[in-house]
């Protein structure tokens, strides 16, 4: 359900690239200041990125079928293996996915939520976009919050794109 939330959000395209940088300048912060703590199943912390510009790490956790780990190695909500990967170099894009302030390279599909994206080519010169969304929520596990619920879903589509092109495809 929140694949779709998020796909038909990023059709309308809500730009808030201009104000991040001076949010993070003026010591603002960006999304939720809850302590990330690592709980149990979907709870546990596998990963935390440090995207220059925000107020805190955002982390991966295991998830489910839903949102993280889980998620993004079942193919994400259209089961598509190939364009979710949890390799190094994935894990790289997404961070420069996250730290693009670019004018239209991301949005808000959601309250507290981000759609980040950043264009590359491949060592064989084909051109893809990474698109990572994730959630500056509380995420809360058995009636205990565990802070920003994190990544829910990355991968990549093929071409440059902005969020638009991202949408119907994680």
């Amino acid at each position: 359900m929140r694949a779709k939330k998020v796909a038909a959000a990023a059709a309308a395209v809500f730009t808030m690239s201009a104000l991040a940088p001076a949010a993070h300048a003026a010591g603002q912060g960006w999304g939720n200041e809850t302590p990330i703590t690592s709980g149990p199943d979907a709870a546990k912390v596998i990963q935390t990125f440090d995207p220059n510009w925000r107020s805190q790490k955002v982390p991966l956790r295991e998830g489910n079928s839903k949102f993280g780990r889980q998620h993004i190695a079942k193919g994400g909500s259209t089961g598509n293996k190939r364009n979710h990967e949890l390799t190094s170099a994935a894990k790289a894009l997404w961070v420069k996915a996250m730290e693009n302030v670019k004018k239209g390279s991301f949005t808000h599909p959601f309250p507290g939520g981000t759609l980040s994206t950043y264009p590359y080519k491949t060592p064989g010169g084909y051109k893809r976009t990474m698109c990572v969304v994730d959630d500056a929520n509380n995420f809360t596990f058995h009636g205990k919050n565990y802070g920003p619920r994190g990544i829910i879903t990355a991968f990549w589509v093929d071409g440059h794109t902005g969020p638009s092109g991202c949408s119907k495809k994680g």
